[in-house]
């Protein structure tokens, strides 16, 4: 399986590079898990739904079923390592994309829109490339993509760590 956290500020493309990756994959026939960060507490269902009132009540899981979806969800501890968790789930799974999420064992991609920001958001050291809408001043061999060279970002990802 391959795992990427897709980061950057608000705004940036982030959610567009993750579409267009998810389309190859499909496109291929492969799986692909896509996780949305949200740093802080945030609730699918107000509080007056069912769904709601299965986890306050203390459900391990709850699901949300409608037609050709289903949504579900489990309470974590602040102690639970949520990528590993992930991983565990989807065993079967090709490339698991996590948009905003990390940690120092994930390789992480920022998105850069100059026209929106002056400078990164995270540290170089950080990131295993960039990919912004023109080229951006690294600090040594970190490659920088085009946000619309989905090719060539591809081709990095399915190199990457082989």
């Amino acid at each position: 399986m391959k795992i990427f956290s897709i980061i950057g500020w608000s705004g940036s493309g982030k959610t567009t590079l993750i579409t267009r990756v998810i389309k190859h994959y499909k496109a291929r026939h492969k799986k692909v898990i896509a996780v949305k960060h949200a740093p802080h507490k945030y609730y699918l269902e107000p509080e007056a739904t069912d769904t709601f009132k299965f986890l306050a009540a203390g459900a391990d899981e709850t699901c949300l079923v409608a037609k050709n979806e289903m949504l579900s969800m489990k309470h974590i501890t602040e102690k639970t390592d949520p990528i590993a968790l992930l991983e565990s789930q989807y065993p079967d799974c090709d490339i698991l994309l996590l948009e905003g999420l990390q940690n120092e064992n994930t390789p992480a991609i920022e998105v850069f829109d100059s026209n929106k920001n002056e400078t990164l958001k995270f540290p170089m050291a950080s990131l295993c490339a960039v990919v912004s809408d023109k080229p951006t001043a690294t600090d040594g061999p970190i490659p920088n993509f085009n946000i619309n060279d989905i090719d060539a970002i591809i081709h990095f990802m399915e190199a990457y760590n082989e």
